[in-house]
């Protein structure tokens, strides 16, 4: 199970051999964005990492937490639970509020919880069509994304977000890769925020 996992998470990565490297984008107050260019298209893909002094369960509910992920992921309109499948995969639609005058984003994701010893990944990979379309906001077909959570200690969780997604009709490349860095480096700082304020209590 380890080794298919491995192997999942470098698939959705990209091919598996002859990735680019990826570059150092931001690096403050405990977080690590990296992008890199794809080999298909022009928009880059990301990755994010950050210690979080929280146990690796309430990292893991925070984050199946579709209802409230739009309390602090960033610029996320409307997140809801579609359908419950089992106990370790759901369908969740997310809707995305794009800065005008670019139209807003939408998904499906089926997403699926795999755990190994002290490791969780939580796998994401597009559901097309489970949800219909909504007039004026594009749906996003093509992406992928992995977290991976791995538990330091009691308190402490080492946590990684890594995703890619095609945004589709049209948009300007540089626009989207101008919010690359900028949308999970919010994302996790809000995340911890609140991760972290609730293990004080």
């Amino acid at each position: 199970m380890a080794k298919f996992i491995f192997i999942f998470i470098l698939v959705l990565s990209g091919f598996v051999i002859q990735q680019k490297p990826w570059d150092l984008t931001i690096n403050k107050e405990g977080i690590q964005v990296y992008t890199r260019k794809t080999d298909s298209v022009s928009i880059k893909e990301y990755k994010v990492t950050m210690r979080v002094s929280a146990p690796i369960d309430s990292v893991l509910k925070k984050v199946l937490d579709i209802k409230n992920l739009k309390n602090w992921s960033y610029r996320i309109a409307e997140s809801e639970l579609v359908k419950k499948i089992n106990d370790s995969t759901w369908i969740f639609y997310i809707h995305n509020d794009v800065e005008w005058p670019v139209k807003d984003r939408d998904h499906v994701s089926k997403v699926r919880l795999q755990k190994r010893n002290d490791v969780y990944c939580v796998l994401l990979t597009p559901y097309n069509n489970y949800v219909k379309r909504k007039e004026g906001v594009v749906r996003i077909t093509r992406f992928r994304g992995v977290w991976t959570l791995k538990k330091l200690d009691l308190g402490h969780t080492q946590v990684t977000q890594q995703l890619y997604g095609d945004p589709e009709s049209n948009i300007p490349s540089f626009f989207i890769n101008m919010l690359i860095a900028k949308a999970p480096f919010y994302t996790f700082k809000n995340m911890r925020s609140q991760l972290e304020s609730k293990a004080i209590k």
